[in-house]
C-alpha cells in the first residue's frame, strides 16, 4: 500500500514509507510554500499521512 500527502495545493506525494512521504512533502514545502516549513512539524506531517 502507498502512501500519500495531499497539499492545499492539490500536489501529491507518494511513498512506501513515513519517511519517504514526509521527505518529499517537506521538499514541496521548502520550493513552494517556505513560510510553512518552520510551521509545519514531524508530528504533523505524520498526521496528514493517508494510506492508498
Amino acid at each position: 500500500m502507498a502512501k500519500l500527502i495531499r497539499c492545499e495545493c492539490g500536489f501529491v506525494v507518494r511513498g512506501d514509507t513515513d519517511e519517504e512521504v514526509i521527505g518529499a512533502i517537506r521538499g514541496h514545502i521548502a520550493s513552494d510554500h517556505p513560510a510553512l516549513l518552520r510551521a509545519v512539524s514531524r508530528e504533523d506531517l505524520l498526521g496528514w499521512i493517508q494510506v492508498e
